[in-house]
């Protein structure tokens, strides 16, 4: 396959502002424009004594001319009962092929490295400072779901060495789709190594992501599973569920070469019990109540954003989501299902060319077939790259309705590639047979198929309803924003000093222009989490 070029992470000792040592740099893609430059969104952590953060960036390593000031989403707790605070910056209008170095400014005032409880940072004081390049021509994603955090030991993460030697060495893709059941589960240390140890791949390239039935599973107290999901991948939030108007991070969309990709939330069609954020702000308890409404303004906004799909400039359609549909919770033949009564008919309608899942711990394949007379396009699961509920062994699949193509019930991920004639899909194994107790290995390719491209049309009839006003996310930043530009890739206003937001996450607040308010309103009236 042509992959275009990455370029990976440094650390560079530059004549440059004094530049803090926070972590867990997280990319994630808004979407192209109609000017063919793209937005991304960062997301980052402080040490939670710290009450701003400003991020430098341009598009060299000796001139970070240009900054951004960050908003918070609030703090989540991490190792030992430390808590650290979650931020997100727009880097936008950056042009195809455009490489751009970024850092966050050093506050000494109100940061102490050693508050962040990270080892590496509590030892040195040295600049940190990554780059990304924006990809131009085709575009290959990884994917997976269902990893898990490498401090588990055994079978979790046991494909991430050979995803980082693939970025770093081979630069064998430009993104990431990271579909549900991320770390068992994202807090305190689990949380924070995961995405320690994702960062190399993060920094350099956007991760995509939605929650699984583990997100929902530890969503109370203590865990707060879902309330870390929210916070940590706020910039989702702020950039594709805003311009995408989900107002979300658990479902939305956003096109990225010849693909326009649709992530949803399986949950609301799950059978873990669905907890919901009350209108104090505070509280999180089960409530029935709140899975239909969302699964009803899900199913809403789907229509929505299908039906204004452009498929003469994004041909395919491939849509993310955590369950495959013989898992919501059971087959789609089940009284009441309404993973069948609200999403399948969608898929046909418009249709969808893809159907990427998790959930089941092997790789999947299954051909386009059809339910009550709709069609039903083909399903990967790839949710393998190791974790430590194992391998799933073929009687435990419990697939309901449908048949597959290939199964192959090893470790491993994914890799999707468009072009202007098909899907392109590879899967390869990862790791050793070992089931329990397997060794890391180099990807290697067990599976390949093409999906040709469909006849479609422009000409859908716009349905549906958003959960929010689309938003130019371009205007939301523009009071944050300072500096000379970083060339093509940059994001520049007037107003000259930066001073833009400043919070305070003890509060676990965060700066909302009135559109963003707007937006929050509307999507906690329809059952949508915003945090």
């Amino acid at each position: 396959m042509k992959l275009s070029a990455c370029v990976t992470a440094f650390t560079a000792a530059a004549a440059l502002p004094a530049i803090s040592a926070s972590s867990q740099f997280h990319l994630s893609i808004v979407g192209k424009q109609g000017n063919d430059k793209v937005h991304y969104m960062l997301d980052w952590v402080t040490a939670s004594t710290v009450n701003s953060s400003r991020l430098l960036f341009g598009t060299s390593a000796d001139d970070l001319g240009s900054t951004i000031n960050g908003k918070s989403a609030g703090q989540v707790t991490e190792s030992a009962g430390e808590t650290v605070v979650c931020w997100s910056a727009l880097l936008a209008n950056l042009e195809p092929g455009a490489t751009v170095f970024y850092a966050l400014e050093s506050d000494t005032e109100q940061q102490t490295t050693s508050s962040l409880g990270f080892d590496a940072l509590s030892k040195s004081a040295a600049s940190k400072m990554m780059n990304f390049t924006v990809p131009s021509g085709e575009v290959t994603w990884a994917v997976f779901g269902d990893m898990g955090a490498p401090v588990q030991g055994h079978a979790a993460a046991v494909s991430l060495p050979a995803l980082k030697s693939a970025l770093s060495i081979d630069a064998a893709y430009n993104g990431v789709l990271n579909i549900g059941d991320l770390s068992y589960e994202l807090t305190g240390s689990n949380g924070q190594n995961y995405m320690e140890e994702l960062e190399s791949i993060t920094s350099q390239v956007p991760m995509m992501t939605t929650v699984g039935n583990h997100e929902y599973q530890y969503a109370l107290s203590p865990a707060f599973a879902v309330q870390n999901y929210y916070r940590r991948f706020r910039g989702v939030t702020l950039g594709a569920g805003a311009a995408s108007g989900s107002a979300s991070n658990e479902f939305y969309s956003f096109s990225s070469g010849l693909i326009h990709f649709v992530f949803i939330n399986t949950e609301v069609y799950g059978d873990e019990a669905y907890a919901a954020l009350q209108g104090d702000g505070v509280t999180w308890k089960v409530d029935e109540a709140a899975r239909t409404a969302a699964g009803t303004a899900q199913a809403k906004w789907l229509e929505y954003d299908l039906s204004r799909v452009k498929r003469s400039e994004t041909p395919y359609v491939v849509i993310c989501g955590h369950r495959p549909p013989f898992k919501t919770p059971k087959g789609l033949s089940e009284a009441g299902n309404r993973f069948a009564k609200e999403i399948v008919p969608l898929m046909s309608k418009y249709k969808v060319d893809l159907y990427l899942a998790g959930h089941e711990h092997t790789y999947l394949m299954f051909e386009a077939s059809t339910f009550n007379n709709y069609n039903i396009p083909p399903i990967i699961i790839s949710g393998s790259p190791g974790n430590n509920e194992y391998i799933r062994e073929k009687a435990e699949l419990g697939i309901d309705g449908f048949t597959w193509k290939t199964l192959i019930p090893k470790y491993g991920y994914g890799y999707l590639t468009a072009t202007k004639n098909a899907l392109e899909w590879q899967w390869g194994s990862a790791a050793s047979d070992a089931t329990h107790e397997p060794s890391s290995a180099m990807w290697k390719k067990e599976d390949e198929v093409s999906f040709p491209r469909q006849t479609s049309s422009d000409e859908y009839t716009a349905a549906g309803s958003a959960v929010s006003k689309p938003v130019d996310v371009t205007g939301e930043w523009a009071n944050a924003t300072s500096g000379s530009g970083a060339g093509a890739g940059s994001v520049s206003s007037d107003s000259g000093s930066g001073s833009g937001s400043t919070v305070q996450p003890t509060a676990g607040s965060s700066v909302e222009s009135s559109s963003s308010a707007t937006m929050a309103s509307s999507a906690a009236s329809l059952g949508v989490h915003r945090l």
